[in-house]
């Protein structure tokens, strides 16, 4: 996730996790006898696009972040997604307010709420 913060909070929120995953590993050689040794996982992560939009009959925004490199734009109703291999297009739904937003890079269907939407457009690779 890529989250930036002021005032040196997040450092010791960004190490927990790996000085966890150390302290386990290291605890697993000492119980086991034999040295352990770390794997990397050749299964890749999931792509999610998420935020928030807001929509009402005078203004629409859109505030959205992806953990992958995906290009976000909004142009009027449609949320645009840009990828290596293909556009994924979304329509904003006219329901008046603040709405979350929930996309799994590769799904057929996108998430306002609880409210599934279909996807408006698919260009590019499969």
């Amino acid at each position: 996730m890529r989250e930036l913060r002021g005032g040196g909070g997040t450092l010791i929120g960004c190490l927990q996790v790996p000085m966890m995953w150390l302290s386990a590993l290291l605890l697993a050689e000492t119980l086991s006898g034999t040295p352990a040794v770390a794997v990397q996982s050749s299964t890749p992560q999931a792509c999610f696009i998420f935020g928030e939009v807001f929509w009402s009959t005078t203004q629409i925004s859109a505030m959205l972040s992806s953990n992958c490199a995906i290009r976000i734009e909004r142009k009027e109703r449609r949320i645009i997604m840009t990828g290596p291999n293909k556009i994924i297009e979304v329509l904003i739904p006219e329901d008046p307010g603040l709405h979350e937003f929930i996309y799994r890079w590769g799904h057929r269907t996108a998430h306002f709420d609880d409210e599934t939407v279909e996807i408006v457009r698919i260009s590019g690779g499969a």
